[in-house]
């Protein structure tokens, strides 16, 4: 991630200190986006654009050969003095080809001693994330996972998807997953079929989505199958509570009054629920970041996440930053975060757009203590117990918002 490029530089350097013969090389979102930039660090050799499971490896063997990598799709390079750039132009068709992750190479039994996953909470351990497909053919304007996947949507088969789970099941004794899917339920037909034969397969496995679902895809009949096959929780990315800055602004086909329905079924099937909104858009007026918090008021899901637009390189919203002039003067990578206000806006300060949610996260939480208090506090013990050290953490931020307000 941006925030963590210099790290990631840091570690170059102390590599080329240790050995400069030793070829070093980076990916991930941001060297993609950014790749002549990433490259005019003296300590980095290569850069690695998009997905890299085929490229890394043909670029790993062009090294060992000594051969000619200036052909390689997808990568960043120096010659001459000269720093070269190769598109990414090819993306891989049949997932299915790809290894599963070498998860017997890590030290597995100390991350599901930390269990710490993505979402923070989780019901059971053993547990660990899973990706069944790459690709989202949506074009939100924050969103910098283009660049990574692309746009066409590529799902690996069930029967592969089936396997892995049974895998980890028998190996790692993993009861949880955490589907990593950035629309698992793109395709309906194929998400019916997934659940379906977990449910036939009796995998027994809870699972939760937490980069969200496509909820313009979701009816009752994929909620049941989802909540039969081990889903307890959904993320519902609604990103605006304001149907004008969801079409012209977002870009996400998503239209709130068919969410009302959408809502019945998810609360009559028993979902756990958390509402990703995102705020502080350039043009984003006080009324219409107001329409989004009274909306998300007035879902009664378990829990709200309001995240602050944040300019990511690769983004449409970057270009527009940069271009508007929008980016403060000592804009940074290191700098960004969902929860920090990079940029003020037409009509708010950053510091106001960050107050606005600190004040309307907090809102949400004291609402739903009295709403539940019994699921509120329930939940409180839960996280203390499992992680306390981020409770602790959680605590010292509410104490910092309480102060602000």
């Amino acid at each position: 991630y941006s925030m963590q490029y210099k790290n990631a530089h840091k570690v170059c350097k102390a590599v080329k200190e240790l050995d400069k013969k030793i070829v070093t090389f980076m990916g991930g979102a941001h060297p993609t986006a950014l790749p002549k930039e990433t490259l005019e660090d003296e300590n980095v050799d290569l850069v690695v654009i998009g997905e890299g499971e085929h490229t890394t490896q043909e670029l790993i063997n062009a090294i060992k050969t000594g051969s000619d990598i200036s052909a390689i799709d997808g990568i960043g390079f120096k010659e001459n003095n000269r720093i070269i750039i190769n598109p990414k132009t090819k993306f891989i068709d049949d997932l299915n080809t790809l290894p599963f992750p070498a998860r017997h190479l890590l030290p597995m039994e100390k991350y599901f001693k930390i269990n710490l996953p993505h979402g923070v909470s989780s019901r059971f351990s053993p547990n660990t994330p899973v990706i069944t497909s790459r690709g989202c053919p949506a074009n939100c304007i924050f969103c910098s996972i283009h660049g990574i996947w692309g746009y066409r949507y590529r799902p690996r088969s069930v029967d592969n998807v089936i396997e892995e789970l049974k895998m980890l099941k028998n190996k790692y004794g993993v009861r949880e997953i955490q589907f990593e899917d950035d629309n698992i339920t793109f395709d309906k037909n194929r998400a019916k079929e997934l659940f379906d034969r977990m449910i036939k397969e009796k995998l027994n496995l809870s699972w939760t989505t937490p980069n969200g679902v496509a909820m313009w895809s979701l009816d009752k009949e994929l909620l049941i199958k989802m909540k039969e096959s081990g889903c307890y929780k959904l993320c519902l990315a609604f990103e605006s509570g304001d149907q004008e800055m969801l079409t012209k602004t977002i870009h996400k086909p998503l239209d709130l009054g068919k969410t009302k329905d959408l809502m019945r079924w998810i609360n009559e099937l028993g979902f756990e629920t958390d509402a990703f909104f995102v705020v502080g858009f350039p043009e984003e007026t006080p009324k219409q970041l107001e329409n989004t918090f009274n909306f998300a008021a007035r879902l009664k899901t378990d829990n709200v996440s309001f995240y602050i637009a944040t300019p990511y390189p690769g983004t449409e919203l970057y270009t527009q930053c940069k271009n508007a002039g929008y980016l403060p003067k000592d804009f940074s990578w290191e700098s960004l975060g969902v929860k920090k206000a990079t940029i003020s806006n037409k009509y708010m300060s950053a510091e106001e757009i960050e107050k606005l949610v600190a004040y309307n996260t907090l809102k949400h939480k004291i609402n739903l203590m009295w709403r539940n208090p019994y699921s509120f506090y329930r939940k409180v013990i839960r996280r203390f117990f499992k992680t306390p050290k981020h409770f602790i953490a959680l605590a010292k931020k509410l104490i910092k918002n309480l102060k602000q307000k």
